[in-house]
């Protein structure tokens, strides 16, 4: 049963959040070329809005182009207020190690440990030609 429905799913390269709760995106995107020098970390944001309408759990799935999950386990909300609600996920250039799409799916847990899928994207990861 889907407990909230997404309004908006985006990748940008910065966002704030003001101390009343707005966030203000900045350089919205799909595509990300990757720096040369692996050292040369870029860090992007995954924003998401969402209608609340009862309690749950929403995720980050993250997908390389072979079709392997990024383990991480850092992008988690438990969402307990009903109603609209926002905010933005932090995510590193290193977590894509090869060219390809990616595939970014915003994912509802739910309590049969089954997972379901609210929202997906793609982004491309290409190497710098420089």
């Amino acid at each position: 049963m889907v407990k909230c429905k997404v309004l908006a799913f985006l990748l940008c390269e910065k966002a704030t959040r003001a101390q009343d709760g707005k966030v203000s995106l900045h350089g919205l995107f799909d595509r990300l070329i990757m720096p040369r020098n692996r050292t040369d970390v870029k860090t992007f944001f995954v924003y998401y809005r969402v209608v609340v309408v009862e309690p749950c759990t929403v995720t980050l799935k993250v997908t390389d182009p072979h079709g392997n999950k990024i383990p991480k386990d850092y992008w988690r909300d438990s969402l307990t207020e009903i109603g609209p609600i926002q905010t933005i996920w932090p995510l590193n250039s290193n977590l894509f190690e090869h060219r390809g799409r990616y595939k970014l799916e915003l994912m509802q847990e739910n309590e049969d440990s089954e997972t379901l899928s609210l929202g997906e994207m793609r982004l491309n990861v290409e190497e710098s030609e420089e």
